[in-house]
């Protein structure tokens, strides 16, 4: 009879398994990052840590009282952390704190740290990466695609940079139909649905961000169907499926609105498993058909070329302004596809006259099981009766 092998618990994997992953080289992949002291506890166990990281590297101490912030987890949720299942946004719009002291947008700070200990992911450099193919040649970050370019070329382009823009996938009648069926849906959906995210103008109004069953309607229900859809599905390694179109986040419409001041219409920067399950969802691709031209003035979509097997955490984002953030110049009928993983924003409309960005969301994933036995990751974002989905800066200010 196989003996079955006991996981570390809390205090033995801060005794025995973190000092040896970090007398590895595990603390080089921290990169001269400095945190503030961050404390962690978890519920039941007598015994609590401390992480100082500066410019001696990553200290591990014993006790929680010279930390800047503290936090108190259930061990599930902590073990999740090391597992790479739970995020650091998760836990926090889940709800599932224990208990903390200090500012938690500190704990939001230490996420790609926390990432890079516990799994090995280093983090991502904005301002030095540069983007190179398999050969280490270099590659454009703003290259297009068309249905007419080889199928070789755009999947190695995907690999290396996370995202990929092919022109004039839709043609101009198709665009006008979906955005009539766009228009359809968002006239139909209610605050407090559970099924749309809602932010709110600067003079309170509430405005439709997603609706996140747009596979009900006839005009989108077909398109993982669609044949130019199921080519460019193929370029995904093998194994990705979709949900059944009518479900809950099959397909998405997603709204840009200017001057937005509560809510998520505007994404900062974010990996789209950012909820939590990274280890058991991922890779999983999204699929954007776009509605009208993604201008400055329209909203556009942001990407970190190659970003996708690093680490970089919603705190970050000051960061972006020195490295290489590419904005795809998408127009009507054009696609985007990007990984998962890699980090993207969606920055506010810089214009206040319409149209605005809108696009159709398909999302490809592996056939996986919630790691807690719920529905979406992102539905910890859902919740509030009046549909509103609150920035991340808000909660940690709760």
């Amino acid at each position: 009879m196989t003996e079955q092998v006991k996981s570390p618990d809390f205090v033995e994997y801060h005794r025995d398994i973190l000092p040896a992953l970090l007398e590895h080289g595990r603390g080089e992949l921290l990169g001269g990052q400095h945190l503030p002291v961050l404390g962690l506890s978890v519920v039941g166990t007598d015994e609590s840590f401390s992480y100082t990281l500066g410019e001696q590297g990553l200290g591990i101490g014993c006790g929680i009282d010279n930390a800047d912030v503290s936090i108190a987890l259930e061990e599930k949720d902590w073990r999740g952390l090391v597992d790479d299942l739970e995020t650091v946004p998760g836990i926090l719009y889940g709800g599932r704190l224990a208990g903390h002291t200090g500012n938690l947008m500190d704990f939001v700070r230490w996420e790609p740290a926390l990432r890079a200990l516990y799994t090995g992911r280093p983090i991502y450099d904005a301002e030095h990466f540069e983007l190179t193919d398999e050969h280490g040649d270099a590659l454009d970050p703003l290259s297009a695609f068309s249905l007419a370019s080889d199928d070789g070329q755009m999947r190695a382009f995907l690999d290396a940079a996370g995202y990929l823009l092919v022109t004039s996938v839709f043609t101009e009648p198709e665009v006008a139909r979906f955005r009539a069926a766009a228009a359809e849906l968002a006239a139909a959906a209610v605050e407090g649905d559970q099924s749309s995210w809602w932010g709110k103008s600067g003079n309170g109004d509430s405005v439709l961000c997603r609706c996140l069953k747009a596979g009900t309607h006839p005009t989108f229900s077909g398109l993982y169907d669609d044949p130019r859809m199921r080519r460019l599905a193929a370029l995904l390694p093998e194994g990705m499926i979709h949900l059944p179109p009518q479900e809950q986040d099959a397909i998405t419409a997603i709204y840009k609105n200017p001057g937005v001041t509560e809510g998520l219409s505007d994404l900062p920067w974010h990996r789209d498993c950012g909820m939590g399950g990274h280890a058991s969802m991922c890779p999983t691709y999204v699929l954007s058909i776009y509605l009208y031209d993604a201008t400055p003035a329209a909203g556009q979509l942001q990407f970190l070329p190659g970003s996708q097997d690093f680490g970089f955490g919603f705190a970050d984002a000051s960061q972006v302004k020195y490295g290489k953030a590419v904005t795809v110049p998408a127009c009507a009928g054009d696609i985007t596809l990007h990984i998962g993983d890699v980090m993207h924003a969606a920055p506010p409309p810089e214009g206040r006259e319409a149209p605005f960005r809108q696009s159709i969301l398909l999302a490809f994933q592996p056939d996986f099981i919630h790691h807690r036995g719920e529905r979406h990751y992102n539905d910890a974002l859902l919740g509030a009766e009046d549909g509103q989905v609150p920035h991340l800066r808000r909660i940690v200010k709760k």
